[in-house]
């Protein structure tokens, strides 16, 4: 065989395996509601630990962010507010961000230990609406923190989507 027939066998070959992993990634995203958002947390996962594995490194990174908008709570609430009130709302802003982090990484070791478990509760709980149900309690908004529970709602969805694909 000359070695523009190999060429040609390798352009079919490579083109093959990359249209298989696209194939693969959309078919754990078939049923999200962002399925764009969704591939590109899943990637080129072959495997559905993969393709979860992947996805909640991708929420981790995106959610780290997070902890900026708790931080800055604080500093957004009116002067009016009574001090025992912006305790109680900055300390959830951080409880819920905290625990959409400890939710990834159980999430994640769920995955490698026991998919089984309950992996679909943690991920339906990913979601910083408590610090948003707070705020909204006293007639109060802070846009950062309505924004990060808008694309927490979002990430927690594709990652049921492909959660709903384990074998």
């Amino acid at each position: 065989m000359s070695s523009t027939m190999w060429l040609c066998v390798a352009v079919v070959a490579a083109g093959f395996m990359a249209s298989a992993s696209a194939s693969a990634s959309a078919s754990f995203c078939d049923t999200a509601d962002d399925k764009v958002l969704c591939r590109q947390l899943v990637g080129s996962a072959g495997t559905w630990a993969k393709a979860m594995t992947n996805a909640l490194n991708g929420v981790q990174k995106r959610a780290e962010g997070g902890k900026s908008v708790a931080d800055v709570v604080a500093a957004k609430l009116p002067a009016d507010v009574l001090p025992q009130t912006k305790d109680a709302i900055v300390s959830t802003c951080h409880w819920g961000y905290d625990n959409i982090m400890d939710n990834v990484k159980e999430c994640i070791e769920f995955v490698k230990d026991d998919p089984t478990s309950a992996l679909k509760s943690h991920l339906s709980a990913m979601s910083y609406s408590d610090c948003t149900d707070g705020l909204s309690e006293f007639n109060l908004s802070v846009p950062e923190a309505t924004q990060f529970d808008d694309e927490m709602q979002k990430l927690s969805s594709a990652l049921l989507a492909v959660a709903e694909k384990r074998p």
